[in-house]
């Protein structure tokens, strides 16, 4: 697939500073499958959604492969660096609209576990990106479809700049337990992934789906609204961002 690319005529849009980070975010994931320009990517879809009339969305998660390479980094090696337009357009070429959708418990647990091959039709292993406020461990070892332990939802407005937590911790799943099955939760994606993209088919079942903003577009908004200067730099140390949020067991 050819991606688009920011042309000539577009360039003093390319070169719109929209934020500045602290150290590089790339799009290189860690043991657990983590990314660093995933979990920006997640907070801003979050922070697109999570007003009530835009959907109240209480999570958001990205598929890695849409996060595309090299994330948010300074060739020259040096930081602080002012992220530009360009840069996000390159991160997020392919003008994918949100969703926010409402899911059962039981269904995100299964939508947590359709990340990993075997499970549910899937052919490979496709761990996601996940807002604020979201943390879940999954085990190497356990078979397809038992590989999620534990998930904890804790309520996060990231409307602020630095996020500020606004509730109570809610333990999901324990030890492999849906704990309250039912419980709803409304969950944004973007719509390639509503539609069952990359194997996720348990989205397919999401009720009440609710359309929004371009992802590009909640990207530059997050990074301008909140951490373009004189505003502080994004910075994923600060415990505010709750990094990391997803945890690899044996």
């Amino acid at each position: 697939m050819k991606y688009p690319t920011v042309t000539p005529q577009l360039s003093p849009l390319a070169n719109q500073v929209i934020g500045t980070i602290t150290t590089g975010l790339p799009n290189t994931a860690n043991a657990a499958g983590e990314m660093p320009a995933g979990s920006l990517i997640a907070d801003a879809q979050l922070q697109a959604t999570q007003p009530a009339s835009l959907g109240g969305a209480v999570m958001a998660f990205m598929n890695a492969g849409g996060v595309r390479s090299p994330g948010f980094v300074n060739a020259a090696g040096t930081y602080p660096y002012n992220v530009t337009y360009g840069n996000a357009f390159t991160v997020q070429p392919f003008g994918n609209s949100l969703v926010t959708m409402t899911l059962t418990a039981q269904q995100l647990k299964d939508f947590l576990e359709q990340q990993f091959t075997g499970c549910m039709g899937q052919t490979a292993q496709r761990v996601m990106q996940v807002s604020n406020g979201l943390k879940y461990a999954w085990s190497a070892s356990a078979p397809a479809c038992s590989k999620i332990t534990n998930v904890t939802l804790t309520p996060t407005d990231v409307t602020v700049t630095p996020p500020a937590v606004t509730g109570p911790a809610d333990n999901i799943v324990v030890n492999g337990v849906v704990q309250n099955p039912s419980k709803t939760y409304r969950v944004t994606v973007n719509n390639f992934m509503a539609t069952g993209g990359d194997g996720f088919t348990v989205l397919l079942g999401g009720t009440n789906s609710l359309g929004g903003a371009q992802d590009i577009d909640a990207l530059t908004a997050y990074l301008v609204g909140g951490y373009k200067a004189p505003k502080a730099a994004y910075d994923p140390t600060l415990p505010a961002m709750a990094i990391p949020r997803i945890t690899a067991l044996p």
